[in-house]
């Protein structure tokens, strides 16, 4: 296999923040969508069952409405807490990033991986960073000014080719 290009990002807590900022502002509306829906859902059937009288259905709808409110705001708070805790970002790693024609992998001085490109969920491009997406709330962090084989307009090319049919340039705030 040929390298293509070659990128070293080093994901810190300022890095992680930005990405942070970066999926908030991306996908907020549709967290908060989907949270109003189930609530109005939730709801409606707590007043109907509660009009006809089906009061031990109410308590349990009741339950499972805290639960769902519950679970929609503290895990995320959870899961950034934790992101930040982790090795990667306390210990400040830095990753390689080495792209091919069919794949790329990724890799630190512990772990590899290797990725093919129809596998990414998503791919946006900001002025700094490309975020690969592997699913709608992990992503790698591609640092621009990182690409140590080639550049970053080349490889922003490259990546529009592979995967065009989920690849978005978003300007951002400065």
């Amino acid at each position: 296999m040929k390298l293509l290009f070659k990128n070293k990002t080093r994901y810190t807590k300022e890095v992680y923040d930005k990405f942070l900022e970066f999926h908030s502002d991306k996908y907020h509306f549709t967290y908060t969508a989907y949270t109003i829906f189930v609530t109005a859902f939730i709801l409606l059937s707590l007043v109907l069952q509660i009009k006809y009288h089906n009061y031990t259905l109410a308590i349990v709808l009741c339950c499972g409405f805290t639960c769902f409110i519950l679970w929609r705001i503290f895990r995320p708070i959870s899961d950034v807490a934790k992101e930040y805790q982790s090795d990667k970002i306390k210990n400040e790693k830095e990753f390689t990033f080495k792209f091919y024609e069919k794949l790329f992998t990724i890799s630190d001085y512990k772990a590899y991986s290797k990725i093919k490109y129809y596998e990414l969920y998503k791919i946006f491009e900001t002025d700094k960073f490309l975020y690969l997406y592997i699913d709608k709330t992990h992503a790698f962090l591609v640092d621009k000014s990182g690409f140590k084989k080639s550049n970053s307009e080349d490889f922003s090319n490259f990546i529009k080719k592979k995967c065009w049919w989920n690849y978005k340039y978003i300007k951002t705030k400065t």
